[in-house]
């Protein structure tokens, strides 16, 4: 079984392809675009990145762990929790980035 890096997996997904999807989000991106929506997706390792939060008007600033390595069956496990819902609605996956064309060999497995 293969693995690979992944930053995020977002569950019903209405905005990345037809019907409810979703969206599985790999690290790593060659590219380095000022407009990155996905910043976290850059680097293709897990990392730490400072955020910040405002709580009560108060500005809080944490370190938060973006990316694991996980097994191709692991993040399947999760994308098949809701087969029901892309037969029904004509969804399905949709890989996303960073770049998934960074991680070729996990990607075709999954």
């Amino acid at each position: 079984m293969e693995k690979g890096v992944v930053f995020d997996i977002k569950r019903y997904a209405v905005h990345d392809g037809p019907g409810i999807r979703t969206t599985v989000f790999l690290k790593g991106c060659p590219l380095k675009c000022q407009w990155c929506h996905n910043p976290e997706g850059i680097l293709s390792r897990p990392q730490s990145m400072k955020r910040s939060r405002i709580i009560d008007g108060k500005e809080s600033i944490y370190v938060e762990k973006v990316g694991k390595m996980v097994t191709s069956g692991e993040v399947m496990d999760t994308v098949l929790r809701d087969r029901l819902f892309y037969e029904e609605s004509g969804g399905g996956v949709t890989f996303s980035g960073g770049e998934p064309m960074m991680q070729p060999t996990f990607l075709l497995e999954l």
